[in-house]
C-alpha cells in the first residue's frame, strides 16, 4: 500500500502549482513582469519537488509490492515428487 502522507503531499503540490500558474498568468496580463518572473521561479521549484515526490511515491509502491509465486502444474508436480 502506498504511503498516504506522500500521496497527500503530492496532491497539495499539484494544487499549489495550479495556483502559482494562475497567479503568473494574471501577473503577465497585468504587466507585472517582475512578479511573473518570480512566480516562474517558484513554479520551477515546485515542479522539481513534485517530480521528486512522484518518484518517491513510485518507489514506495514498488517497495510495498509483495512478490508472488507462479507455479505451473508441471513445476508443482516436480516439486512435490522430489
Amino acid at each position: 500500500m502506498t504511503n498516504p502522507q506522500l500521496e497527500d503531499h503530492l496532491v497539495g503540490l499539484e494544487l499549489q502549482l495550479v495556483e502559482l500558474v494562475e497567479s503568473r498568468q494574471r501577473a503577465e496580463v497585468q504587466g507585472r513582469t517582475e512578479d511573473a518572473q518570480r512566480l516562474e521561479r517558484e513554479i520551477a521549484d515546485l515542479q522539481a519537488e513534485l517530480a521528486a515526490t512522484a518518484e518517491a511515491v513510485s518507489e514506495d509502491d514498488e517497495a510495498n509490492t509483495e512478490p508472488t509465486a507462479h507455479l505451473s502444474a508441471p513445476t508443482a508436480a516436480r516439486a512435490t515428487a522430489a
